[in-house]
């Protein structure tokens, strides 16, 4: 068996895009277009951005017996993912979500959980952990995120979590027991301000794993990240944007495949910005992700300043 380079565990969906002149608001009706059906979830998304940059990944997720799952499949297949410990839920339909679109390209997300939604901790057999090199969890089931990051540190590899707010909500208390065994933490502005909630003080580092990071992304604002020894700030790329779904996964996936591939400091976060911005750029939360040339050609072609404007501000550490 290869080696894998980005072990993947979470969800795989297919996404319904829809869109709106704006988002409607409670007993009201606007006009959609319906744009179809396209392939996603974070941990999906991911395994793709990884495969995309020329690394090795592999999926572990659940999938319903139905068109949908075969869909799914097939466009994974199609990015090199590696399927062989997908769990199948045969009495279950597929995990799907509704993306509404608004013009500017930013969405607002309805997921239609079903069995299918997650794997179960009985799925992470551990032959599929054999020649693996990084595990990236997300928090939809802490349970599951738990069991799976032991199992990766149990076999001396490192780790990371895309943590989100709505799956904060699913256990918060456990998030205090899974924290130190992530190496790197993926979240947004809003996640970010919701740890804080959760835990009754400011996030640090020292959360996580030792010489653990905080990475925190700021739409096309760029990211932050957050070390023992400070925060570093590298603003994003300016992209006329057509869907922004997707487009956190594409940047933990492409941050996981600089740090794997010896990329380091500002330089990584550059990396992750830019896939971000280029995965905007057709619809649908795996269409616009980039290979490795087309990335490499986009970072060759653009300058960034480092003014630091966007006002994101983090007790206790140090200011770029």
């Amino acid at each position: 068996m290869s080696a894998i380079d980005v072990l993947c565990i979470g969800d795989l969906d297919v996404d319904l895009f829809v869109s709106v002149p704006e988002i409607p608001g409670f007993d009201q009706k606007v006009a959609g277009f319906n744009h179809g059906q396209k392939a996603g979830g974070m941990a999906a998304n991911c395994a793709v951005a990884v495969s995309r940059l020329g690394l090795r990944s592999r999926l572990i997720s659940a999938v319903g017996a139905d068109p949908a799952g075969g869909f799914a499949q097939e466009c994974l297949k199609h990015d090199g993912v590696d399927l062989d410990f997908l769990a199948w839920r045969g009495d279950a339909p597929t995990f799907m979500c509704i993306v509404l679109l608004s013009p500017a390209g930013e969405k607002s997300l309805i997921r239609l959980e079903t069995d299918a939604y997650l794997p179960r901790v009985s799925d992470l057999v551990p032959e599929a952990f054999e020649d693996v090199r990084h595990v990236h969890v997300t928090y939809g089931s802490p349970e599951l995120s738990l069991a799976a990051l032991r199992m990766a540190i149990e076999r001396g590899m490192s780790t990371s979590m895309d943590l989100e707010p709505p799956d904060i909500a699913r256990n918060p208390s456990l998030l205090r027991t899974v924290l130190p065994l992530v190496d790197t933490l993926f979240l947004n502005r809003e996640a970010y301000d919701a740890v804080r909630g959760v835990l009754g003080e400011s996030l640090e580092p020292d959360r996580l794993r030792p010489a653990g990071e905080i990475v925190v992304t700021l739409g096309a604002e760029g990211c932050r990240r957050l070390t023992a020894a400070g925060s570093d700030f590298v603003p994003g790329f300016a992209i006329d944007s057509v869907d922004t779904t997707g487009a956190g996964d594409c940047f933990a996936g492409a941050y996981l495949v600089a740090g794997l591939s010896g990329i380091a400091g500002d330089e990584r976060l550059r990396f992750a910005n830019a896939a971000a911005a280029l995965s905007t750029r057709r619809m649908g939360a795996q269409a616009g992700m980039p290979i490795r040339g087309e990335l490499d050609d986009f970072l060759a072609s653009r300058r960034t300043s480092r003014s630091d404007k966007h006002g994101f501000e983090v007790k206790g550490a140090a200011r770029a």
